[in-house]
């Protein structure tokens, strides 16, 4: 559902789990660990068994005394539920003496809170969607279970590694040589060479672009668009922002120069839209760049810029949770005068639409309505950007950052290519069974959720990446990827646009995949505190409306990291 995608690598708070301490995983080498695995030891497993398999995820179930099925499968709320239950009626159709039970148990941090409370009473599900992160903290508690033997067994795993050169060995049909190994090596890496968890729901980010604004020169068309409904009425879909006379095309931006030169030059171009910027609540009604995640926007540029965020293989907490240093301070305090600026902010800064449960509006909603012309988003959230007529976006690598440009925009940015880019989405991790049984077939239930075919629709439905590299050839993902290349207009209708922006989402894999650009911050038992942390941080320093001095700005960022880091730590 929608507030997933949003909060996907967003909040998943360290939970306290009592139980027994076993001991992480350990730090060897994915490629020595798996060529010591030898194949599972299946006896007393009964391939005839009755069993039942409980997934604990975040897909709203709809309430179909208030809806039909019909229109429910049409919304984008319950795309990822009836996905899931679709696949599961098959894999059943199959494995007759399996029952798999999806349960919704609401957004991550829900969920890790529902697996603190059943890993005192013993009642774990099989397994469940979730960040590794939380994945750690499980372990430690002796919660999860260790999936190596299953990925390298020669019957009913992928296949092994060679020892030699490191290749896949594959002795089975779901190859493990298919399989993404970015996503393999990342999450393989977060254990030390162990497989806690298992990839599944991938993405990444994207600089999105109003490009009919990127376009426009000189005032241009300024009127409102329309579009008909099944009815027949003429209804609009999108006002063009106005724009001065003077206005020049724009090139999409790669560095943080171009970012901030683009951004100041749209406060120019549109006076209108960007002369009251904010609402009564303080809010931004309107602004040149979002990047919608405060937490991905300080992880990744900490990353970019070479600034410690942390090192998940300190002796001490002191060495582990790490961001507490100046050039991390540094950095926040330039974009604090960016956001003084009003040239950039984060989700948290837009407007509430939902004040009960104080939700800010998404920055898709707000490019589509012409109030903000780029913003850094979820490759997962493609097709929010659709519309039938009037607008059209274009979906691109992040931006790079480079310490020259990034704190002085009058100097030529050193790079333009985005060094690493963020891999996001959950995993799913397995509980440790008293049955063999009850493994055995949540493995095979995994197998089946991440083979060629169902890998693919689940990213024709959802805009996640595929797993596997076959999923590319086959026929759903190539209309899609076609459509990304072939681009879209302007006066396209909704189905062409969420075609060729989910393309584009997956075109960009491609691209990151290919250039080993995707990275992931350590898991340990403080990394998911750590990404509360910086959020918390980012939020703190732009919220404040008074700041506005260097020597106010700074006293501003080292409380709020002063803060921050001591919560951490408590």
């Amino acid at each position: 559902m929608r507030n997933s995608l949003v909060a996907l690598s967003l909040t998943a708070a360290v939970l306290g789990l009592s139980g027994c301490n076993k001991t992480p995983a350990s730090s060897a080498s994915s490629s020595s660990a798996s060529s010591s695995v030898a194949d599972l030891d299946m006896k007393g497993v009964d391939a005839t068994k009755a069993v039942t398999v409980t997934w604990w995820n975040n897909y709203q179930v709809p309430d179909l005394d208030k809806t039909t099925e019909e229109e429910a499968r049409k919304s984008s709320t319950y795309r990822e539920y009836y996905y899931a239950s679709d696949l599961i009626k098959a894999f059943q159709t199959e494995h007759t003496n399996i029952t798999v039970n999806q349960v919704y148990k609401g957004s991550y941090t829900d969920i890790a809170k529902a697996v603190n409370t059943a890993g005192t009473s013993g009642d774990t599900p099989s397994m469940c969607s979730i960040y590794g992160d939380n994945v750690a903290v499980f372990n430690k508690a002796g919660l999860t279970q260790d999936m190596t033997q299953y990925v390298y067994d020669s019957k009913i795993g992928f296949g092994k590694k060679t020892t030699a050169a490191g290749a896949y060995v594959d002795d089975s049909t779901t190859a493990l040589s298919d399989l993404n190994k970015n996503y393999l090596d990342i999450e393989s890496g977060m254990y030390g060479g162990n497989f806690l968890s298992m990839p599944y729901s991938k993405s990444s980010e994207t600089l999105v672009v109003n490009k009919s604004v990127f376009d426009k020169a000189g005032a241009g068309d300024c009127g409102t668009s329309t579009t008909k409904t099944s009815d027949g009425k003429e209804v609009a879909v999108y006002t063009a922002p106005v724009a001065a006379a003077s206005k020049a095309a724009y090139t999409i931006p790669t560095s943080w120069k171009d970012l901030i030169t683009t951004a100041r030059a749209m406060k120019t171009d549109f006076p209108t839209l960007f002369n009251d910027q904010r609402d009564g609540d303080g809010y931004f009604k309107a602004i040149p760049f979002c990047w919608d995640s405060a937490e991905n926007m300080f992880i990744s540029l900490c990353e970019n810029l070479g600034v410690k965020y942390t090192n998940g293989k300190g002796a001490t907490a002191t060495e582990q949770v790490a961001f507490n240093n100046a050039d991390a301070k540094k950095m926040v305090a330039q974009l604090k005068k960016w956001n003084n600026e009003g040239l950039i902010c984060t989700q948290n800064q837009l407007p509430i639409t939902n004040a009960a449960k104080g939700y800010h509006d998404y920055s898709s909603n707000k490019v589509v309505a012409g109030n903000i012309f780029m913003c850094m988003s979820s490759t997962a959230g493609a097709r929010y950007f659709a519309t039938d007529g009037g607008f059209e976006a274009k979906l691109n690598q992040p931006i790079a950052a480079d310490t020259t440009s990034f704190y002085d925009t009058t100097k030529a940015a050193t790079t333009t290519s985005v060094k690493k880019v963020l891999s996001q989405g959950p995993s799913l991790t397995f509980f440790q069974k008293s049955d063999v049984n009850e493994t055995r077939a949540a493995w095979e239930f995994y197998k089946y959720l991440t083979s060629t075919d169902n890998s693919a629709t689940l990213a024709k439905n959802t805009a996640y990446f595929p797993l596997r590299t076959s999923s590319y050839n086959s026929t759903t993902i190539k209309a899609l990827t076609d459509a990304g290349t072939a681009g879209t207009t302007a006066d396209a209708k909704y189905s062409a646009k969420s075609s060729a922006y989910t393309g584009m989402a997956l075109n960009l894999n491609t691209t990151y995949t290919t250039s080993g650009k995707y990275f992931l911050s350590d898991v340990f038992e403080y990394s998911s505190a750590c990404r509360t942390a910086v959020g918390s941080i980012i939020q703190t320093v732009f919220d404040n409306k008074t700041a506005t001095t260097d020597d106010e700005i700074n006293t501003l960022v080292n409380d709020a990291f002063t803060t921050a880091y001591a919560k951490v730590l408590a």
